[in-house]
């Protein structure tokens, strides 16, 4: 019991440190449909409080896109969230990869299907993006979900296996990307953001 007051305690206080850090260091972020990515879109702040429904990797990458989209399309980047990105899911997968984005300081996770060799690309949104000096809230969250995904981190490194965990989040039509970077799904669907990682 004490051990979890104390694991507690020490999430708040990293959760605040990163806040503060966040604030004192904002930066510009990514431009391609950024606000669908972070949930400043209208109604983006709404999705956090809707109760996940249950999912596959499997299921959610065999899904066709509403339209293609290209990464490279300035006219694409400003599409507008789609139905089909409008709804808050939960699934288990393995983690087999963890990295920062270069571009847009954004945590990049490759995900596996636990039932195939499905795989699918899932991110959290960098919080110190100038983006969330209006939304304090999305900071916050972001914060909290980086630092999980952090602890999944360091077990990757630690082990050199890939790790079980459940994760809360929001599917994203990603840009057709011509290279096909590896680990992305057929359609180039995401989950994006990841709100929350639970190790299993």
């Amino acid at each position: 019991m004490k051990n979890m007051l104390r694991l507690s305690f020490l999430m708040l206080f990293l959760v605040s440190v990163s806040l503060v850090m966040a604030q004192r260091q904002q930066v510009k972020c990514g431009k391609w449909r950024t606000d669908v990515k972070t949930l400043t879109d209208a109604g983006g702040v709404a999705l956090l409080t809707q109760t996940p429904t249950i999912a596959t990797l499997d299921e959610l990458g065999a899904v066709i896109p509403p339209k293609i989209l290209h990464a490279n399309n300035a006219a694409d980047g400003k599409v507008e969230r789609y139905p089909t990105e409008s709804k808050v899911i939960e699934m288990t997968v393995m983690i087999t990869a963890i990295k920062l984005n270069n571009d847009d300081g954004d945590l990049h996770f490759s995900m596996k299907s636990v039932d195939s060799d499905k795989t699918m690309v899932g991110e959290i949104p960098n919080p110190a993006c100038n983006v969330f000096e209006k939304f304090p809230d999305l900071r916050q969250q972001f914060t909290s979900s980086r630092i999980q995904g952090k602890v999944v981190w360091d077990m990757l490194k630690k082990s050199k296996k890939p790790v079980k965990v459940k994760i809360t989040g929001i599917p994203f039509w990603d840009g057709y990307d011509e290279n096909r970077p590896k680990g992305v799904s057929e359609y180039f669907r995401e989950i994006h953001p990841i709100l929350k990682i639970e190790v299993l």
